[in-house]
């Protein structure tokens, strides 16, 4: 194979290893912070808690170009056992313990999060010394570290889930390849709550004609200052704060902690409820969540019906079922919790740490932070050093990486790994093994994600704040999907991923909303344009343009 041409990206024989492009979580440069904070932090936890449960796999990240490229491979540095003790007690956990990670998340992992985040939440830091602040500054980091170990562990959710699947295909051969992991689906979580609460919101707009007026006539940007003027919008405004403590602390990406929140920019909440006003009550969530509830519960019917002659078979179907019947909790429980709040609240911190370089003529702006490296925070602060030239040249770097496509892989490929963690991770999940590309010029393929084949016309959709262009009919084609993107589920009816696999978030939310979906097409969004009309068939993995 040719080496990479990509400018400013190295060759394969100018790169150790193998690197993977993280586009489902990075599809855009990071800022320095992001990356030197949030980014390592990730690594460091996640090799913590893989050594912990007995892999050699260390999680190795990197930044190049400002794209987040990472690694799974072997590192044993710091391990004392055999290579055989350690395989034994991975085989070990793979086997038992691997099936009570999603009970530690319920009773332990996330009840250990809650105090800590609520400290950072409401954590008076201006009336902190700047010492204090710099004490604050390593406990910040230290959190993420933590956050991300959890989530290291948590990550082996996905076995009990992909044996479940195997499990379900091996018995039954189902004709549709998505039906094993409607398994999974219709369990209460963090985004449930969310769009029922943004769903009584919409509610309480389309039960008044004059709020109804603003969101129908405003764009979301200028609804917020319309909804001031009136005193039913500051009644609704009176409700909105509410559920912004609650469901704010998130954006629309993971590790970018540049990336303002939902508290701060009103306009991703009021859009989503925009969208929401065109919706009758069968788009209700409840009402989403109660089908697939009924679906679940019907497929397990089923199944156990058949296995009812067979008790080993039964007895190991529940088992599998009953430890993956946490999967989609874990999923989206712990982004509410570590993705979501743990970034959000480590950005809250920068912009008050910010705010004091400000005020010593360090930086020009607060949001100047984000360009800058852990140590330089220390150094600014701590020694007075203006860091205004540095960030003017490192926003530039930024807009110039923005503008270059990155390869999805570095390096020279290795073997793929047949550890069972590995491949439900980076397979199962990440969507990064690749997908045998299309012989037609007309079709993409990918990962088939949800059931079900849809025609209709493409919207591309990249962040929250373009989703008021969405409506019913309409195929959402998107980069990935994050839990704050559940709401838009309600109002497409077909979904198109550039990354993830069919355990990723975006999949196992079209599978509850019943939408057809592919995922992993890797240029869904740059060969798809805002409308063309697509058929996407979610059973197959394939999308096929009808019309340019």
């Amino acid at each position: 194979m040719a080496a990479q041409t990509h400018e400013g990206f190295p060759t394969r024989d100018e790169i150790e290893g193998y690197w993977d492009w993280d586009k489902i979580h990075a599809p855009r440069p990071l800022t320095p912070l992001a990356g030197d904070a949030v980014v390592m932090a990730m690594g460091e936890g996640f090799t913590i808690a893989q050594h912990d449960f007995g892999t050699p796999l260390s999680l190795k990240c990197r930044m190049i170009n400002n794209y987040f490229y990472s690694s799974f491979a072997p590192d044993y540095t710091g391990i004392t056992e055999t290579p055989e003790e350690l395989q034994s007690r991975y085989d070990r956990m793979l086997s038992t313990d691997a099936m009570r990670i999603g009970e530690r998340w319920v009773n332990e992992w996330e009840p250990s999060l809650i105090p800590i985040l609520e400290r950072a939440r409401t954590a008076d830091y201006s009336s902190m010394s700047d010492e204090e602040m710099l004490t604050a500054l390593d406990e910040q980091l230290a959190n993420l570290v933590y956050y991300w170990t959890i989530h290291g562990w948590i990550n082996l959710v996905l076995v009990p889930s992909n044996a479940l699947t195997e499990f379900y295909n091996a018995e039954f051969s189902p004709e549709d390849p998505t039906e094993a992991y409607e398994l999974m689906q219709g369990y209460r979580t963090k985004s449930v709550q969310a769009a029922q609460g943004l769903w009584r919101l919409s509610r309480i707009v389309r039960a008044s004609p004059t709020l109804t007026e603003v969101f129908q006539s405003s764009e979301p940007r200028a609804i917020e200052m319309a909804l001031s003027f009136s005193n039913e919008g500051q009644a609704f405004f009176a409700e909105l704060r509410p559920f912004l403590d609650e469901f704010g602390w998130r954006s629309d990406g993971i590790y970018e902690i540049g990336e303002a929140t939902w508290r701060e920019n009103l306009a991703i909440p009021l859009n989503t409820i925009q969208g929401y006003l065109a919706l009758d009550e069968h788009h209700d969530p409840e009402a989403v969540f109660q089908r697939a509830v009924k679906r679940r519960e019907a497929l397990v019917a089923t199944a156990k019906a058949k296995l009812a002659g067979r008790p080993e078979k039964l007895a190991r179907f529940d088992e599998l079922l009953e430890a993956s019947r946490y999967n989609l909790q874990v999923t989206e429980d712990h982004s509410y919790w570590i993705d979501q709040m743990g970034i959000a609240t480590f950005r809250h911190f920068a912009l008050q740490f910010a705010e004091r370089l400000v005020e010593k003529g360090l930086l020009a702006d607060r949001e100047d932070v984000f360009f800058l490296y852990k140590t330089e925070l220390r150094d600014a602060l701590a020694n007075g050093v203006d860091m205004k030239a540095a960030v003017a040249d490192r926003r530039a770097d930024i807009l110039k990486s923005a503008l270059v496509v990155p390869p999805d892989h570095l390096g020279e490929p290795t073997p793929a790994l047949a550890d069972p963690f590995f491949v439900s991770l980076v397979d199962k999940m990440l969507g990064l093994l690749p997908v045998e590309p299309s012989t037609e010029a007309d079709v993409i393929n990918g990962v088939a994600a949800s059931p079900g084949v849809f025609t209709g016309t493409a919207k591309v959709v990249r962040t929250l704040v373009e989703a008021s262009k969405l409506q019913q009919g309409d195929v959402m084609v998107c980069e990935m999907t994050l839990p704050t993107w559940v709401p838009l589920f309600a109002t497409v009816s077909a979904v198109v991923a550039d990354s993830g696999g069919v355990l990723s978030h975006c999949a196992i939310v079209a599978r509850e909303f019943h939408l057809p979906a592919v995922v992993g097409t890797r240029v869904g969004t740059t060969a798809i344009k805002d409308g063309m009309t697509v058929t996407v068939d979610g059973s197959k993995g394939r999308v096929r343009i009808e019309t340019r």
